[in-house]
């Protein structure tokens, strides 16, 4: 298994968390727990070598080969597999507000959900799927759809201020401003938050700060730490013990304790190791 990131085009870099291409001689594992977990990111995602399963919140999807997909942004884990052949796929992950610029889709549409890009983005998913398909190379894929992603932002950018102001405050404290510090902080109402972040992100500024907490010790979890370890700073982010175990099942479907000892999932520490 292999994982090769790759830098996206500077006037990209505002609105891409990571880019990156995933290859394996024999698909992902089966006896590795491929999961990915919540990040805050929608995804674009481009299998060009074998189909991709997927389960989450009990429903099963198949992003076939040579497809084109739109992972919105997620607040529970994914279960990754494929058949054991060569398998490999591009991913680009968006900031948490970064795919609405080019999509104009409101996020909150796409919650939880994956979606075939020519039901979801019609006339210019079906044309870039297809323009892919008659690709032959990785790299010419990954060079055309940053220009087709250009072209998109280029139509017009719909960036809101507020909403990356409130999405970079919470990122930097690691999901520890309250909505009551974000309405102080920015003028705005929780209500009026809310409706921002619902169309510009897909989640409300208290999930996506529950998923930075959250994200914070599974990072600590990917470099090795063991559940002891993680609970050193434990009190910093949670109320007390058992909040922080319900919020990482609720991220997981794991406890904790549980996924530490006895999940083994190196794809998604790769990811997260970034």
């Amino acid at each position: 298994m292999r994982l090769s990131f790759v830098q996206a085009r500077p006037e990209l870099h505002p609105y891409i968390e990571s880019f990156w291409v995933f290859e394996s001689a024999v698909g992902l594992p089966p006896t590795d727990t491929s999961m990915a977990a919540p990040n805050g990111c929608p995804k674009l995602i481009i299998p060009y070598e074998n189909s991709l399963v997927s389960i989450a919140n009990g429903r099963t999807q198949v992003s076939q080969e040579s497809g084109l997909y739109f992972v919105g942004n997620r607040d529970n884990s994914t279960l990754l597999s494929s058949s054991a052949r060569k398998t490999s796929f591009i991913a680009i992950e968006f900031r948490p507000h970064g795919a609405y610029p080019f999509l104009g889709i409101p996020m909150e549409e796409t919650a939880n959900g994956l979606f075939d890009s020519d039901v979801l983005l019609g006339r210019w998913g079906r044309e870039v799927r297809e323009a892919l398909c008659n690709l032959e190379e990785v790299r010419q894929k990954v060079d055309f759809i940053q220009d087709e992603l250009l072209r998109l932002l280029h139509k017009g950018a719909r960036e809101d201020g507020l909403v990356s102001f409130c999405v970079k405050t919470l990122e930097h404290t690691h999901g520890r401003v309250t909505m009551k510090d974000l309405e102080q902080q920015t003028g705005y109402t929780r209500r009026y938050l809310d409706l921002l972040f619902n169309r510009h992100v897909g989640l409300s500024p208290k999930v996506l700060a529950g998923i930075y907490r959250f994200q914070k010790f599974y990072r600590k979890w990917a470099q090795g730490l063991t559940y002891d370890a993680l609970k050193d700073e434990l009190y910093d982010y949670y109320y007390d013990q058992a909040h922080f175990t319900k919020e990482f099942k609720r991220m997981t479907g794991y406890s904790p304790q549980k996924f530490t000892l006895q999940v083994s999932n190196e794809f998604g520490r790769r990811i997260t190791l970034k």
